[in-house]
């Protein structure tokens, strides 16, 4: 999955379950086929189904009933055109999925400039000319509709000019976000699209800046230049501690000023991880937070699954994601070699 989905992921999965007020108020006003109230509790009946189908997987049941609710509603429900939207972008029918965000936002929901937002990223993601001045148009739409504070639009916008071959007005629009959100985790990205367009299509690890398990500062953005492996594990995964010999393996092979290790720890027990780091032997920098499955950088990369290694190069683009063993130590010997030009550890 692209930065791009990824970047704007939040506001999709806020609209499925938003619920416009004005909608609901003025739904009575809108049909006289059944007395207002009995019409009103079918169609937020039908309403509540389709969602509920819709976190289900049922997606295309959701989709009849989200259709069935906007039939109900003589077909100005915003929110059913939102959760028809948000199913076919999800399945990857970016075309049909930007018809029905730009039916929504024609019928000025409460949430417009939001929803503009998304029709711009289902469109630059549809990797067309057109369809990339289109994305531009309705995400330069967000930012008026919301005066400026949807800043998420602004990192899209640049991406979609830049694609349209706009790239001074695409570097101000980044410019922009990072001026706006300069802690944000798009601003590494960013901010190497700013200083070459080329790397818009790239995959640029997000960036985090934390503390270490002893306190100590750890920031993606400042190991720019040396090649960095991200391993998320804990104490309690079997297939976790099976590995951690061969990770120790690594660090031992290519520790360096061009190489560092970044556990990721998920365990919620301090003294566990601690007592596993003293029996495995680990001396390179562990991030730990106790929060289990919701440790903030395992949520920022959306790690569902361990063991799982993120490696990143020194400009800060993922090359490989999910390697272990030799496998992994043949990439990160691939990847110093093409650091020193030549040979590596």
């Amino acid at each position: 999955m692209s930065k791009l989905i990824r970047a704007s992921s939040l506001v999709l999965a806020g609209l499925l379950l938003c619920s416009s007020q004005s909608s609901r108020t003025t739904f009575a006003q809108e049909s006289a086929k059944k007395p207002a109230a009995d019409q009103q509790d079918e169609f937020q009946q039908v309403l509540s189904n389709a969602q509920a189908l819709a976190r289900q997987g049922r997606f295309d049941d959701a989709i009849n009933e989200f259709s069935k609710a906007g039939k109900l509603h003589n077909d100005k429900c915003a929110e059913c055109f939102q959760g028809v939207g948000q199913i076919h972008f999800k399945l990857g029918r970016l075309k049909e999925a930007a018809a029905a965000f730009r039916q929504a936002a024609e019928l000025k929901p409460a949430n417009e400039a939001e929803v503009y937002n998304v029709l711009g990223v289902a469109l630059y993601l549809q990797k067309e000319k057109a369809s990339f001045e289109e994305a531009a148009a309705a995400l330069q739409r967000a930012i008026d509709l919301s005066k400026g504070k949807l800043v998420k639009a602004y990192f899209n916008l640049g991406f979609a000019l830049i694609k349209s071959g706009k790239d001074q007005e695409g570097i101000a629009a980044l410019k922009k976000y990072v001026e706006l959100d300069p802690g944000g985790s798009e601003v590494s990205h960013a901010r190497a699209v700013i200083a070459n367009t080329k790397m818009v299509d790239a995959k640029i690890a997000a960036s985090f800046a934390v503390k270490s398990h002893i306190g100590a500062e750890l920031s993606l953005e400042k190991l720019r230049g040396k090649v960095v492996l991200l391993d998320f594990w804990a104490s309690w995964c079997l297939p976790c501690r099976f590995d951690m010999p061969e990770v120790r393996k690594i660090w031992k092979k290519f520790a360096g000023e061009q190489f560092t290790i970044i556990g990721i720890n998920l365990d919620s027990n301090r003294s566990a991880f601690e007592a596993y780091m003293k029996e495995e032997g680990i001396t390179w920098p562990q991030y730990y937070d106790g929060l289990g499955w919701g440790n903030k950088i395992s949520q920022l990369y959306r790690v569902s699954t361990i063991p799982h290694t993120i490696l990143v190069d020194q400009e800060g683009v993922i090359q490989a994601t999910g390697l272990r063993g030799e496998e992994l130590s043949e990439k990160i010997g691939d990847l110093l070699r093409k650091l020193n030009g030549s040979g590596s550890k």
